[in-house]
């Protein structure tokens, strides 16, 4: 078993960040939970695994399989599922007055399924919490929106402590190396803030003093010269250090967050900051929705970047 699914939080406790869905969740029970719950986020941030803490939480002692359902809208979006899903929100759990549908990826179902689901919704209150989790609100229609109540969880951050207390943890419990604990807040920062992804780098290691130092002094050196490489307008060299990044394990938004870290200082030209922001905005609101490989993402990048920066010359 990797480590990520070692250490999945099981209960409300166990979740780092996303303190305003922990709040409420607190404060509910299986009668009072809302019915129709959507929870938005990039990947790796603990959304499905808050989804399964809120139904351990509410249904308790009856909390298995047979009163809770997870369904990845990837695999199954369509109109013909959401008929299946109208016969088994009918249903009452067993030993408790509401079963739990998770529906992950939501963002992928199809438009006539969101319509169908919509008085689904309404009319299955009293028999079924549903979840909905999504990366993307965006592709989601707003009579869903309307019919939840929403929470938008945030990349962790380096200086929250229940994030670092978290994998410090982990770091104990498997024997890691303590000095590695020194090292928490970069690491988090190069996960751009994805527990998943920091999570993934811990399991992949040596358990050796130097390792975790090691593999953020690669990141970052190849970030930096990423950086020099734009000023220089050496757009090649840019693209096989991005390229690089990725292939080392850094997310796409991590690497792009990492190296506008880098540019800003280097700028003396308000126009190419400029420039630059235009792409980065851009692709950091692609990061999580591009369909095609790394590679073609950095290659579109660079070339995005290129013309802006050579239209405003």
């Amino acid at each position: 078993m990797n480590l990520r699914e070692k250490y999945r939080p099981s209960s409300l406790d166990d979740l780092a960040g996303c303190e305003e869905f922990l709040a409420a969740a607190r404060g509910w029970d299986i009668d009072t939970c809302p019915a129709n719950i959507l929870l938005v986020g990039p990947p790796g941030v603990g959304k499905t695994s808050a989804a399964l803490a809120l139904l351990r939480s509410l249904q308790g002692e009856f909390f298995d399989p047979m009163n809770y359902n997870v369904t990845n809208a990837s695999d199954d979006r369509g109109i013909d599922y959401v008929r299946d899903l109208k016969r088994i929100a009918r249903q009452k759990g067993m030993g408790v007055s509401r079963r739990g549908e998770v529906l992950d990826e939501f963002e992928n179902f199809t438009s006539p399924a969101q319509k169908a689901l919509r008085q689904i919704l309404e009319e299955s209150h009293r028999t079924t919490v549903f979840i909905l989790i999504a990366n993307d609100i965006g592709p989601i229609h707003s009579a869903i929106r309307d019919r939840c109540v929403t929470y938008h969880f945030k990349p962790l951050s380096d200086s929250d402590t229940s994030v670092i207390d978290r994998l410090g943890s982990i770091i104990d419990a498997e024997g890691m190396p303590s000095v590695w604990k020194e090292h928490l807040p970069a690491l988090v920062r190069t996960s751009a803030g994805s527990m998943r992804k920091a999570i993934d780098t811990l399991d992949s290691l040596p358990k050796e003093a130097g390792a975790m130092m090691e593999f953020l002094r690669r990141d970052t050196n190849n970030l930096n010269r990423a950086a020099l490489s734009i000023m220089g307008s050496d757009f090649p060299t840019v693209t096989a250090r991005l390229t690089q990044a990725l292939e080392s394990g850094q997310s796409r938004f991590g690497v792009l967050q990492g190296l506008r870290y880098r540019v800003k200082p280097l700028m003396e030209s308000e126009d190419d900051w400029h420039a630059f922001m235009l792409t980065y905005g851009e692709f950091a609101l692609l990061a999580h929705s591009w369909p095609d490989d790394d590679v073609a993402y950095v290659e579109y990048f660079i070339a995005k970047l290129k013309k802006n920066m050579e239209d405003r010359k």
